[in-house]
C-alpha cells in the first residue's frame, strides 16, 4: 500500500510537471539574443544620426545654427568708430543687424545698430561693415566685437583700441 501511494504520488508530480511544461509559451534564447542585438543596433544609429547632426537638420530645417561667419579683421578707434572685416562662409547670404562691443570682463561697453543692408554675400568675399560710430570704449583697452545676425547669430572679433 505504501508502495502504491508512492507510485500515485510520483505519477502526479510527473504529470503536473508535464502540464507545466505544455502551458508555458517562450521564445528560444537564439531569437531572444537577436531581438535584443536588433534593439540594441537600432539604438545606436539613432544616437549616431542626433550627434552627426542629421536628425537635427531634418526636424529643425534652416536655422541661426547654420549661419557660419569668419571675422578676418577688427580696427577699433576712438575717433572713427569700429570697422569689422566679416566673411560668410557657407551658401548663405548673412543680414547683420547690430553690433556689440564687450569688455575684458564680458559686459557690453556699446551697442549700435549695423548700418542699414549690411549683408555677408554667399560667395565668400569678405564684406567691410562700418565704420560705425561707438562711445564708451578707452584708447588702448582690448574689446570683443560681436556681429549678430537677423537670424540671431553671434560672431566674435577682437581688437585693441587705438590712440585715435
Amino acid at each position: 500500500m505504501l508502495t502504491e501511494k508512492l507510485e500515485m504520488k510520483m505519477l502526479t508530480k510527473k504529470m503536473s510537471c508535464k502540464r507545466i511544461s505544455k502551458n508555458s509559451k517562450a521564445i528560444s534564447p537564439i531569437f531572444a539574443t537577436l531581438i535584443l542585438i536588433a534593439i540594441a543596433v537600432i539604438a545606436g544609429v539613432v544616437v549616431y544620426m542626433f550627434t552627426s547632426g542629421t536628425l537635427a537638420t531634418m526636424t529643425a530645417g534652416g536655422t541661426a545654427g547654420t549661419e557660419k561667419v569668419a571675422v578676418q579683421g577688427v580696427t577699433l578707434s576712438v575717433a572713427n568708430g569700429v570697422t569689422i572685416y566679416a566673411q560668410s562662409t557657407n551658401s548663405m547670404t548673412i543680414n547683420i543687424t547690430s553690433v556689440q562691443i564687450k569688455n575684458t570682463n564680458g559686459d557690453i561697453a556699446c551697442s549700435v545698430s549695423a548700418p542699414a543692408n549690411t549683408q555677408l554675400i554667399s560667395s565668400g568675399a569678405i564684406t567691410k561693415i562700418g565704420p560705425v560710430a561707438v562711445t564708451g570704449i578707452t584708447a588702448g583697452s582690448p574689446y570683443s566685437v560681436t556681429i549678430v545676425s537677423t537670424k540671431g547669430g553671434s560672431f566674435v572679433g577682437s581688437g585693441v583700441v587705438a590712440g585715435t
